[in-house]
């Protein structure tokens, strides 16, 4: 049965994120390697703490 997500879980808030062709290049390798597409690896990323949200963005959340 899959598991049913909270409201927390359900709110989702828009990111934009500017990358160089080579920084773009290499998240889209890391991402493969886990057999993720490139926008799952992000929200990953985001989630676990390793990318922070700028202020403005911290705010709305």
């Amino acid at each position: 049965m899959a598991k049913k997500k909270t409201e927390e879980e359900k709110k989702s808030i828009p990111v934009i994120v500017r990358l160089s062709k080579e920084e773009y290049e290499i998240l889209e390798k890391r991402a493969s390697i886990l057999g993720m597409n490139v926008s799952t690896f992000l929200r990953l990323l985001i989630r676990r703490g390793r990318i922070e949200l700028d202020e403005r963005e911290q705010k709305i959340s």
